[in-house]
């Protein structure tokens, strides 16, 4: 996903359970997985070339990493934790079929009603994730790439699956997945806090319920 929308997912989601100082370090992580140092040799950060076990093992050791973090008081680092965590969740959606394969399970499911852990899909053998063929897949990084050049990509490609901007096919269900997603991640983490650990950890002294 682009910068900004993946800023807008996770204000959405966290927005009104973190202090700003908190979401902004959140944001800030999150979007420094897309630099270009981690676009090559990283696929388990964008959930690409079908990376869904390294990634969801890249998951679950964040999740490790911000819960230890908290406890020991480091609040920056478990917010860095935490906004790693938070983009390769989100990715998920962008960068995979699931919304496709959900559609397909629950034709005419408006975006705000996706479950984005149906488990069904998630462990479906038709699930892929977009392949990066390279070195053609950077000529997508150009704006305004015409159709007739995209559809020289291969339909398992990530530049045919992708869901990274609004111009594309299945964007709203792939946002609203990764923004309640993000939320999930959350309840996750906080489960393994003690209360006085997760007012440290949103930042402010009101969480959302």
């Amino acid at each position: 996903m682009k910068k900004n929308i993946h800023i807008e997912i996770t204000k959405t989601a966290l927005g009104g359970t973190f202090g700003e100082p908190a979401i902004e370090l959140i944001c800030l992580a999150n979007v420094g997985q897309d630099a270009l140092i981690y676009q090559l040799g990283h696929d388990q950060f964008h959930v690409d070339n079908n990376s869904f076990a390294a990634a969801e093992k890249f998951r679950s050791e964040l999740q490790l990493h911000t819960v230890a973090a908290i406890q020991t008081g480091d609040m920056h680092s478990a917010w860095r934790f935490f906004g790693k965590l938070a983009h390769t969740v989100q990715d998920f959606y962008a960068h995979s079929n699931y919304v496709e394969l959900y559609l397909a399970k629950y034709p005419g499911q408006l975006p705000e009603d996706i479950n984005p852990m149906d488990e069904s899909l998630i462990h479906s053998d038709a699930l892929i994730s977009g392949k990066l063929y390279y070195p053609f897949e950077v000529i997508t990084f150009f704006k305004g790439l015409p159709n007739r050049m995209l559809e020289m990509f291969p339909a398992d490609s990530h530049a045919k699956l992708n869901k990274d901007h609004p111009g594309r096919i299945g964007f709203e269900h792939a946002r609203q997945a990764a923004i309640y997603r993000t939320w999930l991640e959350f309840l996750g983490i906080k489960k393994m806090l003690s209360d006085d650990e997760t007012t440290q950890f949103c930042g402010k002294n009101k969480e959302r319920e």
